[in-house]
């Protein structure tokens, strides 16, 4: 019996060591605030706001967003895309755990080792002068079993707003020259 608390204790110490090495990050150079504001924003010369607009609620459609509020007149969207991920980290540390307690814990449990990703989206679509300026904010999240939030980041990727403003560009240059 000394065998299995002895084996027990180790199992607790090596799935709380795996669980503190995981919240580890390294830490990258923050961008300033206009480096970020210029990455979120587009112009559209001789594009009409509403052009922009609907062109926009296409893109994030077509990426699979879903849209939880929209002003088309003040130009204001706000979408949010949400996926499923194997948490691999909590499914070794559980794993780990049903060993060491030969079963007990595969069977009383919470066995959810998915975790949420989502990736929210706010949008102002605003006239200027010579036609509109578009600006997007993403924020990606994790959430885990329970539903908390586990992380929270901005997504401060160049090519995923190139992506977005590409599409847009697109959707924009159709409307004008079919209509």
């Amino acid at each position: 019996m000394n065998a299995l608390v002895t084996a027990t204790v180790k199992g607790v110490v090596l799935a709380t060591t795996l669980l503190m090495l995981s919240g580890c990050k390294s830490s990258a150079p923050q961008m300033s605030t206009m480096e970020v504001r210029s990455l979120q924003t587009k112009e559209y010369s001789d594009a009409e706001s509403i052009l922009v607009y609907r062109a926009l609620v296409n893109a994030l459609l077509d990426r699979e967003f879903t849209i939880s509020a929209s002003d088309s007149s003040s130009g204001v969207l706000i979408a949010n895309y949400s996926t499923t991920q194997t948490n691999t980290t909590e499914a070794v540390t559980k794993a780990l755990a049903t060993y060491f307690t030969l079963g007990l814990n595969w069977i009383f449990g919470d066995n959810n080792m998915d975790d949420i990703l989502t990736v929210d989206v706010s949008a102002n679509v605003a006239p200027i002068k010579s036609g509109s300026r578009l600006r997007i904010n993403a924020v990606a999240k994790r959430l885990n079993s329970d539903g908390e939030i586990v992380e929270s980041q901005m997504i401060v990727d160049p090519n995923y707003y190139q992506g977005i403003f590409e599409q847009i560009e697109k959707s924009v240059f159709l409307e004008q020259n079919i209509n």
